[in-house]
């Protein structure tokens, strides 16, 4: 069975999202870039909802 791109790129992303983790000392940052808008989330994982976005 071949491996398509999505499925490599969501294996990539998950093997770096299990080593990165965001505390309330230290949040992490989530981009997502659109064609026309960059949005931005800095996330504490302790939390249930993102510090800004």
């Amino acid at each position: 069975m071949a491996i398509t791109r999505e499925f490599r790129r969501k294996r990539i992303k998950m093997r770096i999202r299990k080593v990165i983790t965001g505390t309330p000392e230290t949040p992490r940052l989530s981009v997502f870039r659109s064609n026309k808008q960059i949005y931005a989330q800095i996330i504490a994982d302790t939390m249930v909802f993102p510090v800004i976005s």
